[in-house]
């Protein structure tokens, strides 16, 4: 019988390197495989933390959560930079140091705790150019607001009252202070307001497409001029009247004026450039000397710099 061939050792096969971890992306280099989150959201986030952390340079901004809580809309982003790691919760928006608060749920739950307390205080409602198109009237408002929250008695609602009549007559002036609005013949009185809602909303709401903006701003205003001179002199005002006239006021405020911001701005209906209708109005204090109004688009970020400055209301901060 054959003795058998001695056999050789087979020569070990290559390693396979099909699971073989890749090394870490380069943080600035993450944003290139989001998919999810439009660049002009994500360009607000850096530049967010990049102001309020100056010395620090955004290398990554990534939403990771979102979530509705009362009505109101939060998101969570997870924000690296080149010294630091930062939750940022919108809106309104404020960041976090992730060393501090480690867990996401906790500082979205913190956040909102603040909101929460924030918004029991007594601020002005509308954006940042809206409270700025009008500093006397919100100031006002402000104080109709404190007073309602301080009010006990019939006399100190009827005080309320007489609060939002002074904020309604000092919209009107703001509204139509070096304005075309009050340009022409026909002026109705200064302590007019009737009057002078009428005309701003036949101004703001023209034409037969804005019928019923027109009819809803004109009654909106007289019903909330009626209502606040009767709770002026009711002698058996309750809480719940002063809240409904102070609610009342602070609609037209904002209704008012976010119309004549924009007429004010000359703010487009659509973007010229992508389109959309999301146009907002920003206000730039780092433009000419008083400031300026600045339409932009919050789809695309597109932004309409006039040529000459417009009438703002900067000037009434003395």
């Amino acid at each position: 019988m054959p003795k058998p061939k001695p056999t050789k050792d087979k020569p070990a096969a290559p390693a396979d390197d099909s699971c073989t971890v890749p090394p870490a992306l380069p943080l600035d280099q993450l944003h290139k495989l989001q998919f999810h989150t439009s660049a002009n959201e994500v360009q607000n986030i850096r530049d967010y933390v990049e102001w309020q952390a100056p010395d620090e340079k955004v290398l990554h901004a990534e939403k990771v959560a979102g979530e509705r809580v009362l009505g109101r809309d939060y998101n969570v982003w997870d924000v690296h930079t080149d010294k630091e790691r930062w939750w940022v919760v919108t809106s309104p928006t404020n960041l976090y140091s992730q060393k501090l608060m480690p867990s996401m749920d906790y500082v979205l739950s913190f956040h909102i705790g603040v909101i929460a307390r924030v918004a029991a205080q007594r601020t002005p409602e509308g954006s940042e150019a809206e409270q700025e198109f009008l500093l006397v009237t919100n100031r006002k408002l402000v104080q109709a607001g404190e007073a309602l929250d301080a009010a006990d008695e019939a006399e100190e609602f009827q005080a309320v009252g007489m609060r939002c009549r002074e904020c309604l007559v000092a919209l009107i002036r703001e509204l139509t202070d070096n304005s075309d609005l009050a340009e022409g013949d026909d002026l109705p009185k200064k302590s007019d307001f009737k009057g002078w809602a009428d005309r701003i909303a036949n101004a703001i709401a023209a034409g037969a497409s804005a019928e019923h903006v027109r009819g809803y701003l004109k009654s909106l205003a007289d019903k909330t001029w009626q209502l606040t001179n009767w709770l002026t002199h009711t002698s058996n005002a309750t809480r719940s009247d002063a809240e409904l006239a102070f609610s009342a006021t602070e609609h037209v405020v904002v209704a008012f004026a976010s119309a004549v911001l924009k007429r004010t701005a000359d703010a487009p209906e659509r973007c010229p450039r992508c389109k959309s209708y999301k146009i907002t109005i920003d206000w730039r204090p780092d433009l000419g000397p008083a400031g300026l109004y600045i339409p932009r688009c919050e789809a695309c970020g597109a932004e309409k710099l006039p040529s000459q400055q417009p009438r703002t209301k900067a000037t009434k901060r003395t």
